[in-house]
C-alpha cells in the first residue's frame, strides 16, 4: 500500500476488529490504542524476519489481525480459539510469548546477544507499555541492554495506565528522557502516537539509528467499557471487597497493597474511601511483597491482594522476607485455580504447590462467598499472633453468601457410612456429588488440623480432589502425613495434570479434568 492509504486503513481495520470482539472489552481498548503503532510496525518491519516482541499480551489484537488471524479473532479466549495473547505455537509472527508484563526488554537483550554471537543482522523491536514500565524487570534490562553494543529500539507506548492509572514517580513527574539517557539511551517522544503519519515517518527516523533508542509515544484508548458492576450475591471479588470494607473499618492498623489489580479485585471504591490505607504499587509483584513485610516490621497490619498467577512472581521474597522473618502478612491470593478465558499464562494453578512448601505459612481456602467472609473476619483477628504469612486463595467464579457462619478449618458436608473419604478444598467443595462418598472439606491444608489427621484414620482409602498442577499443595501434604504416620491408606489423586491448561469457561475447563461432574 501507499502510505497515504493507511490512514483508512487503520480506520477499516479498527472497525473489523470491534466487529469480530465482544469478550474482555479492557483488552480490546488497549490494543485500539496501538492500532496506529501496529500498522506502522508492520509496515516498515520485515515481519517476522525483523524481531518485534509484544508486553503485556493484550496489546495484540491489531498484530494478531495483520498477521493473518482476522478472522479467528471472534474464536479468541474460548476452547479451540485463538488465545487472548501472543503465543509462539499460534503463528510464527508472535516471536515471544506474552502474557504477563515488563517481559520484552528482557527478551529482546537475549535476542540481540544470540544475534550478535550468531552474526544475524536483523532490525529488533520491543514494544513495552499499558502501564508495564512499572514493573522492575523492564528496569533490569534497561540498564542491562543498554551496556551491550548492539543495536535495538524499545518503544513505550505510554496511554496513563495499565488497568487501574499508572502510578510512580517517572510517570508523574515526566522524567522519562532524564531517566533513559542517564542509562546511555537515545530518547525519541512522539506526543501524537494515534496520528499514523507522524508515527510512521518518527519510526523510520528511529530505526536509521544504530545503537539504543527509545521511542516514547503518547496514546489514547477508546472508552468501549460499560461501567464495572459486581452485584451482591455474584462473586467472591465481591464478597471479599464487601468485608474488607468492614475490616478496615474495624481494624486501623490493617493496609491494603495491590500491584496494580484494584479495579481488577473489585476493590476500586475502597480506594476511594480510604486512600490513604490502600496502596497501588504497580505491576510490581517482589517489591509490593517486601514493601508489605517492611510495613509490618513498624507496626502495621498489612494485607496484600494478588492474583495467584501474579503471586508466582513473588516467592523469593515470600520465602525470603516474609515467611523467615515470621512477619504477620495476609494474603488474599485472588484468581485462584483455573481463571478461565485468560488462559494458561494466567490460571492460578501454581502457586499452590509453592506455597505449601513454605515454611510456617498457613493456608485457607473457603468454599464459598460465606466462608471466605468469615475466613477474613478471622484473619484481620488473628494477624497480630500470626508467626509468618496467612494466605487466602479463592477462585475467579461465582459463589452464594447470605448465611454468617464462622471460620472452620474442617467441615464434614456428607457422611454416607462409606469406607472412603472424598477430600476436597476451595470452590470444588461445592460442586462434590454428596451420594459416592463420605465427603470432608478441609478448609485449611497447612497446617492439616488435628482432626482431619484422626479423621483419615477410619478409611480405608482417600480421594482428593485439588484444583491445582504438580506434586505438592494439598494433596502433597496429605501425602507425606499418610507416609510418616504408617497409615494403611489407599490413596487416590485427582488434581490438575502436569501440563499447562489451555482456554475456555472455568467449568467446562473443570469438567474437561474430571474434577467438577
Amino acid at each position: 500500500m501507499e502510505p497515504q492509504e493507511l490512514n483508512e486503513f487503520c480506520e477499516a481495520l479498527k472497525k473489523e476488529v470491534i466487529s469480530k470482539v465482544s469478550d474482555k472489552i479492557p483488552h480490546l481498548e488497549s490494543s485500539l490504542a496501538v492500532a496506529e503503532l501496529t500498522v506502522a510496525l508492520h509496515y516498515v518491519l520485515n515481519t517476522p524476519e525483523d524481531v518485534l516482541i509484544w508486553d503485556v499480551g493484550h496489546q495484540g489484537y491489531m498484530h494478531k489481525a495483520l498477521t493473518d488471524r482476522l478472522d479467528d479473532l471472534s474464536t479468541q479466549r474460548t476452547s479451540g480459539g485463538l488465545s487472548g495473547f501472543l503465543k509462539q505455537d499460534e503463528s510464527p509472527y508472535d516471536f515471544f510469548g506474552a502474557g504477563h508484563a515488563s517481559t520484552s526488554i528482557s527478551a529482546l537483550t537475549g535476542v540481540c546477544i544470540a544475534d550478535k554471537a550468531k552474526k544475524v543482522f536483523r532490525r529488533r523491536v520491543a514494544v513495552i507499555g499499558d502501564g508495564s514500565l512499572t514493573g522492575g524487570q523492564s528496569f533490569e534490562a534497561l540498564n542491562h541492554l543498554a551496556s551491550i553494543d548492539t543495536s535495538a529500539l524499545v518503544i513505550l507506548n505510554d496511554n496513563d495506565r495499565s488497568i487501574d492509572p499508572t502510578v510512580g514517580a517517572l510517570h508523574s513527574k515526566g522524567e522519562y528522557k532524564n531517566y533513559f539517557e542517564s542509562l546511555g539511551w537515545r530518547y525519541t517522544e512522539c506526543k501524537s502516537g494515534n496520528s499514523i503519519d507522524v508515527i510512521l515517518s518518527v519510526l523510520r527516523g528511529c530505526l536509521s539509528y544504530d545503537g539504543h533508542h527509545v521511542l516514547h509515544i503518547h496514546t489514547k484508548k477508546p472508552d468501549l467499557s460499560p461501567p464495572k458492576s459486581y452485584e451482591p450475591g455474584t462473586t467472591f471479588q465481591w464478597w471479599a471487597a464487601k468485608e474488607m470494607e468492614t475490616i478496615l473499618y474495624d481494624y486501623r492498623d490493617v493496609h491494603v497493597i495491590s500491584p496494580a489489580m484494584f479495579a481488577g479485585s473489585g476493590f476500586a471504591g475502597l480506594v476511594n474511601d480510604h486512600p490513604h490505607r490502600m496502596h497501588d504499587t504497580g505491576i510490581t509483584e517482589p517489591h509490593a511483597v517486601t514493601f508489605a513485610a517492611g510495613m509490618a516490621t513498624a507496626g502495621l497490619s498489612p494485607w496484600v491482594h494478588i492474583y495467584s498467577t501474579f503471586l508466582q512472581r513473588a516467592i523469593d521474597q515470600i520465602i525470603h522476607d516474609i515467611a523467615l522473618q515470621r512477619l504477620p502478612v495476609v494474603f488474599l491470593v485472588d484468581r485462584a485455580g483455573l481463571v478461565g478465558a485468560d488462559g494458561p499464562t494466567h490460571h492460578g494453578v501454581f502457586d499452590s504447590g509453592m506455597l505449601h512448601d513454605v515454611p510456617g505459612a498457613t493456608i485457607w481456602q473457603p468454599q464459598n462467598g460465606d466462608e471466605l467472609q468469615a475466613m477474613m473476619r478471622e484473619a484481620a483477628k488473628i494477624q497480630p499472633e500470626l508467626q509468618g504469612p496467612l494466605f487466602i486463595r479463592y477462585p475467579k467464579a461465582k459463589t452464594t453468601c447470605g448465611v454468617p457462619v464462622e471460620h472452620s478449618d474442617l467441615t464434614q458436608i456428607a457422611s454416607v457410612g462409606s469406607n472412603s473419604l472424598l477430600v476436597s478444598t476451595g470452590a470444588l467443595s461445592a460442586h462434590v456429588n454428596q451420594e459416592l462418598f463420605d465427603h470432608v472439606h478441609l478448609a485449611q491444608t497447612k497446617p492439616l488440623p488435628e482432626a482431619f489427621c484422626e479423621l483419615l484414620k477410619g478409611y480405608e482409602s482417600v480421594v482428593l480432589l485439588e484444583e491445582a498442577n504438580g506434586y505438592g499443595g494439598m494433596s502433597g501434604i496429605i501425602s507425606d502425613y499418610i507416609s510418616k504416620a504408617d497409615l494403611e491408606v489407599k490413596l487416590v489423586l485427582r488434581k490438575i495434570p502436569d501440563t499447562f491448561t489451555d482456554h475456555g469457561s472455568r467449568n467446562e475447563l473443570l469438567r474437561g479434568l474430571g474434577l467438577i461432574p
